[in-house]
């Protein structure tokens, strides 16, 4: 029996179980029982960030102004909520921004003028009105929240955006770390969804993803620059060529592995921003269009909740006692229009209080700085990144494909994978956990060399998931099939062991930091649950993704 014990004790070591045979149990990798992954719209870092002199003064790369093919074009301040939405497509948006890596053409950039609309004006740009080249007034104090918590917490110099385009692929990468109608081997599973989707006139229902208008179609591009739309899913039965309907795996599949809980909080089903709604096998859609719905057990049994206030519930807020703390393992959040930061329309200017919210109640405090009569104590096992799915069509100077992957070959090492789409311009990315950093800028102020610790993607989110519900410094695995990755494994900020995961140099996990609220927000926390009292136009899908 001892030999037999001895020789099965040997075949788990060899197999990475060296904690089971010598009697320890598997030891976790971090304190971190809980991620928070808040996904707001449409910004810059300088955009957002210029006005913060503090942040600025500890090292933050933000730029005062921007090139206009050779003109110095100074960046004009404006408000947050500005009636303006420049594109930012891929083809209308980063090409010409980026101009064959000159990176001087957002004047180039359809702005995006409302009616009636005043900006700044600017001088030789191929537009009269320069948009792209603003950055947030905070005479108001309403970035004030956002400032707080990059003084307080982490804030990242190179955080970019995996994809190069707008929000339907980019929210696909935050959930999948990719884009790819289809996983290897299958048709199309170099390609990635270069835009957003397209409606058939009249459309008024704006379903996106498996339960989209049976006329819906988006365009894929490939390793090469090709384009198509000539993607048919299995499923649903009848979709024509170019319906958005995917079959590749997710940061699901991975959370699986470890038995971790997860939820995905929703503007609402068709939302684009609903990236649940575009895999299959997840959403199970029961037809197309306004008759269409997502019956997948995900959408049915509270793991997709269609309505992102539902976060600040299950963190306690306006709970009676213990049992109304439902955080789970990991959170995805996304925002109503009104607080999404997502320009184009006045009055939705409540982004920086949204986000001030659920920091706060992770923290056990409203926005107001009082206690939560229900405290569910997560502060200390919670980390919460909060990231801008793209630019948004504004000024950036740093080019993506120089710092991130020279000579546009997609991930490097990748052999071909993410050529034509990898990477896109840089987002601003805040972390924030009782053991992050104080006031920590990642990254150089300028001349940033990758791979490095400081080289962040949409990736690195995912791949900190992963390690952060391991055990014994293993994570818990990754997204795509060794045969042609996904964005998580071709991370460049990590590096040998204890510290090979991404983000590792916002923590310092042997020391833990009390919480503090944030109380500079415009809104009260009330405004999240009674919006209508707060925000005009409630419900509000952003004005244009």
């Amino acid at each position: 029996m001892k030999r037999w014990l001895r020789l099965l004790c040997l075949s788990v070591i060899a197999s990475g179980g060296a904690a089971l045979c010598s009697g320890q149990r598997p030891a976790p990798n971090t304190p971190i029982q809980h991620v928070i992954i808040i996904v707001q719209e449409n910004r810059t870092p300088g955009n957002l960030f210029f006005a913060d002199k503090s942040l600025i003064s500890r090292g933050a790369h933000l730029a005062g102004s921007g090139s206009c093919h050779g003109t110095m074009v100074p960046l004009t301040p404006w408000q947050l909520d500005g009636c303006f939405d420049p594109n930012h497509g891929h083809n209308g948006g980063w090409l010409p921004e980026y101009d064959n890596g000159k990176m001087d053409g957002a004047c180039d950039v359809a702005p995006g003028l409302r009616v009636g609309c005043g900006v700044p004006s600017c001088t030789n740009t191929s537009y009269a009105h320069c948009p792209q080249y603003t950055y947030v007034d905070n005479s108001s104090g309403i970035l004030n929240p956002y400032f707080n918590l990059a003084d307080q917490y982490g804030f990242a110099n190179y955080m970019f955006q995996t994809n190069q385009g707008p929000s339907f692929p980019s929210h696909q990468f935050l959930f999948s770390g990719t884009s790819a109608p289809s996983a290897y081997p299958n048709a199309f599973y170099k390609w990635f969804v270069e835009e957003n989707q397209v409606l058939p006139v009249g459309d008024t229902d704006n379903h996106n993803g498996c339960i989209s208008d049976f006329n819906t179609t988006v365009t894929l591009v490939d390793p090469a620059g090709n384009t198509s739309r000539s993607f048919v899913p299995n499923d649903p039965p009848g979709a024509n060529p170019g319906f958005p309907c995917f079959q590749h795996r997710t940061l699901l599949d991975v959370l699986a592995i470890g038995g971790v809980s997860w939820r995905y909080y929703a503007r609402d089903e068709g939302s684009l921003w609903t990236a649940p709604n575009t895999i299959d096998r997840i959403c199970k859609p029961s037809g197309f269009g306004p008759d269409g719905e997502c019956e997948g057990d995900a959408f049915n049994d509270g793991h997709v909740v269609t309505n992102a206030s539902q976060v600040l519930t299950d963190l306690g807020v306006n709970g009676t006692d213990s049992s109304d703390c439902q955080l789970q393992g990991v959170s995805w959040v996304m925002p109503d229009g009104n607080w999404a930061d997502h320009p184009g329309t006045f009055g939705q200017d409540g982004g920086p209080s949204w986000v001030a919210a659920i920091v706060n109640a992770v923290g056990g405090f409203d926005n107001s700085g009082v206690k939560l009569p229900v405290q569910c104590n997560y502060w200390g096992s919670t980390a919460i990144f909060v990231t801008w799915d793209d630019w948004g069509g504004f000024f950036d100077d740093v080019n993506p494909i120089t710092t991130m992957t020279p000579n546009k070959l997609g991930y490097p090492g990748g052999k071909g994978n993410g050529a034509n789409y990898v990477y896109g311009f840089r987002v601003p990315l805040l972390v924030i956990s009782a053991y992050a950093k104080k006031g920590y800028v990642s990254g150089p102020r300028i001349n940033p060399v990758c791979p490095n610790f400081y080289c962040h993607d949409f990736g690195s989110i995912l791949n900190f998931v992963e390690y952060a519900f391991g055990k014994n410094g293993n994570s818990l695995g990754t997204i795509g099939p060794p045969q042609w990755p996904y964005a998580d494994f071709f991370v460049q900020d990590t590096s040998a062991a204890p510290n090979n995961y991404s983000l590792y140099d916002f923590f310092n996990f042997g020391q833990k930091r009390p919480f503090v609220p944030i109380t500079t927000g415009k809104y009260a926390t009330t405004c999240f649950f009674n919006a209508t009292s707060c925000f005009a136009n409630f419900p509000a899908e952003a004005d244009s993704e």
